[in-house]
């Protein structure tokens, strides 16, 4: 075996290591459970806020058509991208009134994954993340309120 086949033979395991590693991080940042193509808006309050990897998640308690307060769990972006916005941890409390629009579960069910999350103090976050994984051509999410 020559020098350059060896080389070759290393640096095609190498690539294919490396291919076989990136699969889980491509298979995480799905969005199917999601229908991407809507987006839907809602007002209420935080019950809790999660800040963590590989994303951030929220509970939205929120009064629905029929005037019943209900629980809706919303997955959003990496602490990551939420920090390369201007937030951070201490920016979510509970009880924080907040409005919100994203992309519902295709199951039906209350919930998806956000797309803007404007705060108390005017501030909006876009989830770029999931503006990312969205169709060509589907609809920007309004940005919510101007800032105060």
């Amino acid at each position: 075996m020559t020098l350059r086949s060896v080389v070759h033979r290393l640096g095609l395991s190498a690539a294919a290591m490396a291919a076989i590693a990136a699969a889980p991080a491509f298979a995480h940042h799905s969005f199917n459970a999601y229908d991407m193509s809507k987006t839907e808006a809602v007002s209420g309050s935080i019950k809790e806020f999660r800040w963590g990897a590989p994303h951030s998640s929220m509970v939205v308690i929120y009064v629905d058509k029929s005037g019943k307060q209900q629980a809706m769990s919303v997955v959003s972006g990496s602490p990551a991208a939420f920090a390369r916005q201007g937030f951070a941890p201490r920016d979510f409390h509970a009880g924080d009134k907040v409005t919100l629009t994203y992309h519902p579960n295709t199951s039906g069910g209350a919930g998806g994954a956000l797309a803007t999350l404007t705060v108390p103090d005017g501030r909006t976050y876009k989830d770029s993340e999931a503006a990312a994984a969205g169709p060509p051509g589907a609809p920007t999410p309004p940005a919510g309120p101007p800032a105060k």
